[in-house]
């Protein structure tokens, strides 16, 4: 368990906008930050990072949080994980508690820590039979060498080898304590139908299969013994597992991440040797597909740092038509796509090999093209008649359907029209009819990439379950739950500031002293015996209570709201804080212009807004006393009964009266 001490320290040195900059492009804008939100399909920058609150905010899709929180969010981590991910970014040495677990806090370790440890284990095993053995060094990394890798390759990507014998790997896993449901479940280690336990990988190299933080989630083994029946697969991989979903998974994409930004392109692979090479030739931004079709989870991944993508083919004919419809929804996810045909016989990997670097760069800088015209040369490809080019042409329309600029699309019917040599206007009306079509369409069976804000809210991201998004009244409505609302606001922002406050003497008189603007409140508030209605808010002014006691800049006490452990507090305070320029009420705009976040250059202005939030609570709350003793009164009380309510509702009217004209306010029947 990580010391209280550490996660401070990580806290503390944890920013931001290098945390959320890690995964997303960020771009400055005034005192914050901005990016597309990783968290749904974001087309204008919507997530605002804030380095002087240590948070970050979508003000589309509602996710924020802190460092830790976006991790957990994004990585889709524990919040251990999240916390050492954090100490490694910062070289922070983790602390932890020296007091033995309890039996209730060691079965909470989650499985999934558990399965990542195993798999952790099993890639520093294989790197060191490889690096540590003769018979690791003569077999495994001989393999690497004949291939042309360097060292510092195989050391950058963790390679290694499982040795042959039958359950070499397990008994090591077993005696460091690892337990066997564990290596069944990441299927490092099989179980025959007779109960017999053997290495799934032995007598491969090993290539580990990283997340996009790093953690080693699964594994790829390639078969090196010649002579091996044709019926034993050349790769064996991770079965899916609670922490290896091959669909979430791009080979390579932990290393090519800060390279996909820079370059702001990715190439897309097929295999893991073709990315090695590829980054041995001098091109850092490449990742692979594995050999699966993309999937939803890939392509978020790329659109989390580009979107831009180059798709390299290796001249198969079969395999270019089977990954289209790939092809197609990165389209549909708004992404830029370009292709690249290689020479006959090549593959990203033997092409890299055999060619220089400059000439490597250079073939995919000149060889790029826009797919809409690269699909069209292979669906053309045997397409003699009539009719079978009538049906490339609708498959083309559909795809150009797909892409999301309106202009780039008119100019992808200008080409087709040229291309196929018919009219443009005759294509325009077919994708009109097409994305009339798709418009109009059942929208149950919807893909993961909603196109409105609407659509984010009801939709189920595959991400941690967090809680539901407060929703605020609205801050021109002077109703109660607004007027607590303006509270929390207020006390968050500037409750340590000082304003001028009207005290009564003990001899009956007045004077002016200074008093901070929370003190002032809890004074008052307490003077009356006010409490808030809505628990939430109640639950923050008691935490604020807590918090400001021991907070001696206002800096600091947001600090703490900011990484609150209570995540419904949380999800209060952050909106609020993001909020640069809040008007508390169209009432305060009116009566005194623009409150602005400037507060020292206008204390006055500040005195004045504590006074009147006070009042008017006041007023509101009065008036909602009012309205339990109007329905006594029609209730059958005794007469003296009824004498007093009718007495008590006298005061309340002249009370209200009193606090109204403080406030100005009109009151209400």
């Amino acid at each position: 368990m990580i010391s209280r001490k550490t996660i401070d320290e990580i806290m503390l040195a944890a920013k931001i906008e290098e945390v959320v900059g890690d995964f997303i492009p960020l771009k400055r804008a005034g005192k914050d930050w901005v990016g597309l939100c990783p968290f749904h399909d974001d087309k204008d920058p919507s997530l605002h990072v804030s380095p002087r609150l240590g948070i970050y905010k979508c003000f589309v899709c509602d996710s924020a949080g802190n460092s830790v929180k976006f991790l957990m969010e994004h990585e889709k981590i524990s919040y251990p994980d999240a916390l050492r991910y954090l100490a490694n970014k910062y070289h922070i040495e983790i602390e932890e508690d020296k007091r033995e677990l309890t039996p209730e806090e060691q079965a909470a370790q989650t499985e999934r820590e558990a399965l990542l440890g195993v798999n952790s284990f099993a890639e520093k095993f294989f790197i060191e039979q490889m690096n540590e053995t003769e018979t690791g060094r003569a077999i495994g990394l001989s393999y690497f060498k004949e291939r042309g890798f360097q060292e510092s390759t195989i050391k950058k990507f963790r390679l290694g080898y499982c040795p042959e014998g039958w359950d070499t790997f397990t008994k090591a896993a077993l005696a460091n304590g690892y337990k066997l449901e564990y290596l069944l479940t990441t299927g490092l280690t099989k179980q025959s139908e007779n109960g017999k336990t053997y290495d799934f990988y032995r007598g491969r190299v090993i290539f580990p299969i990283h997340n996009a933080s790093g953690k080693t989630v699964g594994f790829g083994g390639r078969i090196l013994a010649k002579g091996k029946s044709d019926k034993v697969a050349k790769y064996f991989n991770s079965p899916e597992n609670p922490i290896y979903h091959k669909s979430d998974i791009l080979y390579g994409f932990f290393f090519a991440r800060k390279s996909i930004r820079t370059k702001d392109n990715v190439y897309l692979v097929e295999g893991y040797t073709d990315v090695i090479s590829m980054v041995e030739s001098g091109v850092e931004n490449v990742v692979a597909s594995s050999g699966t079709a993309l999937t939803d989870g890939q392509i978020r991944l790329i659109s989390s740092q580009t979107k831009n993508i180059t798709v390299l083919y290796d001249g198969d004919a079969a395999g270019i038509k089977a990954s289209l419809r790939g092809i197609n929804l990165l389209l549909e996810a708004g992404l830029n796509v370009k292709t690249v045909l290689l020479p006959d016989g090549e593959d990203p990997d033997s092409f890299a090999k055999s060619h220089r670097d400059s000439e490597l760069i250079e073939y995919l800088e000149n060889n790029a093209t826009d797919f809409i015209r690269f699909k069209t040369h292979i669906l053309l490809q045997g397409a003699n008649d009539p009719i079978k080019k009538a049906a490339v042409i609708d498959e083309i329309i559909d795809t150009i359907a797909l892409v999301k600029d309106e202009v780039t699309q008119t100019f992808y019917v200008r080409e087709c029209a040229e291309i196929f040599q018919v009219g443009e206007d005759l294509l325009l009306t077919k994708l009109r009819k097409v994305v009339w079509k798709k418009l109009n369409a059942p929208k149950s069976g919807q893909r993961n990439f909603p196109n409105t804000a609407q659509t984010v809210q009801t939709q189920e991201l595959p991400y941690p379950e967090k809680p539901a998004p407060v929703r605020h009244p609205k801050p021109e409505a002077d109703t109660i739950e607004s007027i607590e609302f303006n509270v929390v606001k207020l006390i968050l922002k500037y409750g340590l500031y000082e304003i001028t406050v009207e005290v009564t003497n003990k001899d009956g008189g007045s004077s002016y002293q200074p008093m901070r603007i929370d003190q002032h409140i809890f004074n008052e508030f307490a003077s009356e015996e006010i409490r808030f209605h809505n628990p939430l808010y109640q639950t923050f002014y008691e935490e604020y209570a807590r918090i400001a006691e021991h907070s001696a800049t206002q800096e600091e006490l947001i600090h703490s709201f900011v990484n609150h452990p209570d995540k419904l507090i949380q999800n209060l305070t952050i909106p609020i804080l993001m909020d640069e320029n809040p008007e508390y009420s169209k009432i305060w705009k009116k009566r005194y212009d623009v409150f602005t976040p400037s507060t020292d250059n206008n204390i006055e202005k500040l005195n004045a807004e504590v006074e009147y939030l006070i009042n008017l609570f006041k007023v509101r709350l009065i008036e909602e006393s009012k309205k339990i003793l109007i329905k006594e009164l029609a209730e059958d009380h005794p007469e003296k009964i009824q004498r007093d309510i009718m007495k008590r509702l006298t005061e309340m009217d002249q009370m209200r009266m009193y606090y109204a004209n403080l406030t100005r306010t009109v009151i209400t029947k």
